[in-house]
């Protein structure tokens, strides 16, 4: 569905030369839209609870926050005026968005594409309100409790007809690959994920959500979160389009994740490392992270920068940046500390001064 005589505004990096069209309309439908959500809304939230929570009030602004969020992605809607709230967590390697706004249609890589390949898969999950997504020939309507996949390296749009609230989550494919090694994302982009795992991930998150507070004073309980958060996510994607995701080369795809994972501290460990201790072409160990657009080196790379941003939470202050790098497998720490600030968009230094209060760092949910 196309909004009509809608204004259209680019994310920074993409054409900002485009013109807005006119406000039309009241806001008060929307914002009355809004407030009803907001009160009927499972999944209430207080206002000044989170630092990263962001919100706009223009259209521009929305899409300032969405096109870093989501690069590639612009957003168009009706009037210049915009109502949307956003929230951001990292749940382990997992990345949750909660969204609520007004009507509009996002559309990402509709005219480009991303210069480099980001490997990961997002997990649609409508909470309130209605979307129709496309990608891939695929068209999928989505209710509250429905979910569907999406591939963030391809074009895809979705349509939100009125005020709506969704939970979006981002997981490395290659990840997904190690416990459903039969996953492909090409195939399945742009299918709904089956109702009942859906759903049951969609509330847990919310009373998690809603019960965050009592997460921040027991790491244990946290980590039981994270965990959990994790496995759903995984059970519900391998149900994508109704279908198991399992299959192909199963053994040997474990085989090379058990090993990166017992080596991973080695600064040694390569292509050719894995292939000599499993007893198999580098070209078959290739071909295990290919399927998740990715590489062996890319994934070796993201596992030591989340082992190194563990124990920057966790141990704090008790060992310098440069024998954290060595302990990680790393044998270069400006490589490290580069590496790492492109991956989490701040220094190691500083995410060990504010990992312990940073809902980034260390919560599974925000503060």
């Amino acid at each position: 569905m196309t909004l009509m005589n809608s204004v259209r505004v680019a994310w920074p990096s993409r054409d900002a030369g485009r013109g807005a069209a006119s406000a039309r309309g009241s806001r008060r439908p929307v914002a009355q839209a809004l407030e009803r959500l907001s009160r009927t809304a499972q999944t209430d939230i207080p206002r000044a609870f989170d630092p990263m929570r962001r919100a706009s009030k223009m259209l521009r602004e929305w899409n300032d926050i969405i096109g870093e969020t989501f690069v590639g992605c612009v957003v168009e809607a009706a009037e210049r005026r915009f109502n949307g709230e956003l929230w951001s967590c990292r749940i382990s390697a997992m990345n949750l968005v909660h969204i609520r706004a007004q009507r509009s249609r996002v559309e990402r890589w509709v005219n480009d594409g991303p210069r480099t390949q980001s490997g990961s898969v997002l997990l649609h999950l409508q909470a309130a309100g209605q979307s129709i997504s496309h990608q891939r020939g695929q068209c999928a309507t989505l209710e509250p409790g429905d979910g569907v996949l999406c591939d963030p390296d391809h074009s895809y749009t979705t349509n939100y007809p009125a005020a709506h609230e969704v939970f979006i989550i981002e997981l490395p494919v290659i990840d997904i690959v190690a416990r459903e090694p039969g996953f492909d994302l090409e195939r399945f982009a742009g299918r709904k994920v089956e109702q009942r795992r859906s759903q049951l991930l969609l509330n847990f998150l919310r009373t998690a959500w809603l019960q965050r507070d009592c997460l921040d004073d027991d790491p244990d309980w946290r980590d039981c979160v994270s965990r959990t958060s994790l496995d759903l996510a995984m059970r519900a994607i391998s149900k994508a389009g109704g279908h198991d995701v399992v299959g192909g080369s199963a053994e040997l795809r474990r085989a090379v994740i058990v090993h990166i994972q017992q080596n991973l501290l080695d600064s040694g460990l390569r292509t050719s490392s894995i292939a000599r201790a499993l007893n198999v072409s580098p070209r078959s160990v290739q071909n295990v992270f290919e399927g998740g657009n990715t590489t062996t080196s890319g994934y070796i790379l993201q596992q030591r920068l989340a082992r190194a941003a563990e124990r920057l939470v966790r141990e704090p202050g008790r060992q310098s940046i440069t024998g954290l790098a060595y302990d990680c497998g790393f044998s270069d720490s400006a490589y490290f500390s580069r590496c790492f600030s492109r991956h989490y968009g701040v220094a190691p230094r500083d995410y060990r001064r504010h990992g312990q209060t940073s809902p980034v760092a260390s919560a599974v949910f925000p503060e």
